[in-house]
């Protein structure tokens, strides 16, 4: 008897002490959560500003940021940045274009796009209907637009910011943020090296054909980059990724209102 009182003592108090710890994981979450929010909005804000080639050592980032950057939201299907009006009705009061999501509402039917598989360069089947656009702001205005783009390498999506000048075409800086490549191969996507040759080349011709590529043999320096050693299928996605947000089933439309228009 005394042997059953134990192990249902034991019982009890495994049970009790997992109720308290599992209630001491879920207040942890829940208080941490805010920090993680910051701690990723920083992140992101650095990752903007770096693509933008804005030194970000030693600074306060979201103040930097705020000094620096201005977000906008654009319409995939038109082309258009929506009013202040439109992204309140969209994200609500007190939030902004920097807020949203892009990677979650391109996986909601009410929210995404759907790609059709023949132009589906980057192998994403659906985008948001929705993209953040992130303006530098200078004296005259603006001087960089950074686009988000992402895409399929070989073992992961593959996300960065693309910076372009005010005319639509030139690349002016490329920031990968986050993926799964292989380390000293595609995971050299990051390596600033690289990415620094990726600058003054342009997307278009005048003519507004797309050239860029990344390339094996580079045949022509005005539009093509020299793909990573051992990483075809990495550097190849990083090309279609690029090709894909550059036509008019990603930010095709928006390119041309700023060749034709500049950046209002």
């Amino acid at each position: 008897m005394a042997s059953k009182d134990s192990v249902v003592r034991v019982l009890s108090v495994t049970g009790i002490l997992c109720f308290i710890c599992s209630l001491l994981v879920c207040a942890a979450v829940v208080s941490l959560r805010p920090l993680q929010a910051k701690a990723i909005k920083i992140d992101r804000e650095s990752s903007i500003l770096e693509a933008a080639d804005i030194s970000v050592e030693g600074k306060d980032i979201p103040k930097l940021f705020e000094e620096s950057i201005e977000s906008r939201l654009v319409s995939v299907e038109t082309g258009d940045f929506l009013s202040a009006e439109e992204v309140t009705k969209l994200l609500g009061e007190n939030a902004s274009a920097e807020d949203y999501d892009f990677v979650a509402n391109a996986k909601l039917d009410d929210k995404n796009v759907k790609i059709d598989s023949d132009k589906d360069f980057a192998k994403l089947k659906t985008i948001s209907k929705y993209m953040p656009v992130y303006l530098v702001k200078s004296a005259s205005g603006y001087s960089k637009v950074i686009l988000p783009f992402y895409g399929q390498g070989l073992w992961s999506v593959m996300y960065g910011y693309l910076a372009l000048s005010t005319d639509g075409n030139t690349i002016l800086g490329v920031k990968y943020y986050s993926h799964g490549e292989t380390p000293g191969l595609g995971a050299e996507i990051e390596n600033p090296i690289w990415t620094q040759k990726w600058v003054n080349k342009k997307l278009f011709d005048d003519g507004k054909n797309y050239k860029f590529a990344v390339t094996k043999k580079v045949d022509n320096e005005a539009y093509q980059v020299d793909a990573l050693s051992g990483a075809t299928l990495t550097s190849n996605g990083v090309s279609t990724s690029v090709q894909f947000w550059a036509s008019e089933n990603g930010y095709g439309k928006l390119l041309q209102k700023i060749q034709s228009n500049g950046v209002k």
